[in-house]
């Protein structure tokens, strides 16, 4: 990736319903000065607060998506999309929002990455801020695991989905994260659920912008509800995920990740601990 901040060359205006709410929402992507940062605007509240994409303005709570909190105005599902601005390389980006919850296109980051390449990635004259870790940092929570070790060689991810018997044979890949890598091995991975949660979710009044499109469901028995686009498709889209929420820890990491049954919850417990070890550190 480029050692200079980057922003888009031009305005991009996404459209789509959000996946758990299923309201419709537009975005509209504006570039950006360097130092600037990403930077959400609910354009439909009064006064269209801003909500920066930074760690401490995550919520606490159980974590079914990344939200991002300013005050009242908050922004959900933000993970996607920040994926994408990873993968790309994009600093710097204000965001406006008709609605809480992003658009889930196809289930995936393709839905922000193709449009953003159309566009295309403008760098700017300052160089870009890293988040450099010189000590390993790790999270636990039962038989889940994640954890970051410093690395001179930019990102390299490891995940290992794991649901024993059941759902999917195990999967596991690693990847560097470089740019092509992540167009070609990563953006296009769609989003999953468990059968056992899709009843959970109609009680809740939740996934009622899911269609087979752009949800795959897992069956006990193994079987997938849509063709997949990668064997390991489940994994590869966890390591999407787990990009875009640690793209929250202040800078584009350097580091070797290893994820074994994480998600979104201990993804944001990493992006924490990385923040204020990369702080302490004084990288």
């Amino acid at each position: 990736m480029s050692e200079s901040q980057c922003t888009l060359a031009r305005p991009v205006e996404i459209q789509g319903i959000g996946l758990f709410f299923g309201q419709p929402v537009q975005l509209r992507c504006r570039p950006a000065p360097a130092g600037s940062g990403i930077v959400f605007v609910r354009a439909d509240l009064p006064g269209q607060p801003q909500i920066p994409a930074v760690i401490a303005n995550v919520p606490a709570g159980p974590q079914r998506w990344t939200a991002l909190r300013n005050g009242e105005a908050e922004v959900r599902m933000v993970e996607h999309l920040l994926s994408a601005l990873f993968g790309l390389g994009i600093d710097n980006l204000v965001i406006e929002s008709t609605a809480m919850e992003m658009p889930v296109g196809d289930g995936s980051a393709k839905t922000f990455t193709e449009p953003f390449l159309a566009a295309g990635v403008r760098p700017l004259d300052a160089p870009r801020r890293r988040a450099q870790l010189r000590r390993p940092v790790v999270v636990t929570e039962g038989d889940i695991f994640l954890a970051a070790a410093p690395s001179s060689g930019g990102l390299s991810a490891t995940y290992i989905l794991d649901y024993g018997q059941h759902f999917v044979r195990c999967q596991s890949l690693t990847l560097d994260v470089t740019r092509e890598m992540f167009l070609d091995g990563i953006a296009g991975a769609r989003t999953y659920v468990l059968r056992p949660e899709v009843d959970a979710f109609i009680k809740l009044g939740l996934g009622r912008g899911a269609t087979p499109e752009n949800t795959i469901v897992l069956e006990e028995d193994g079987r997938l509800s849509a063709s997949a686009r990668f064997p390991d498709e489940c994994a590869r889209h966890k390591i999407l995920d787990m990009l875009g929420d640690l793209s929250l820890c202040g800078g584009f990491l350097s580091a070797r990740v290893l994820g074994y049954k994480s998600g979104h919850a201990t993804n944001i417990r990493l992006a924490k601990a990385i923040a204020e070890a990369c702080a302490e550190d004084g990288a």
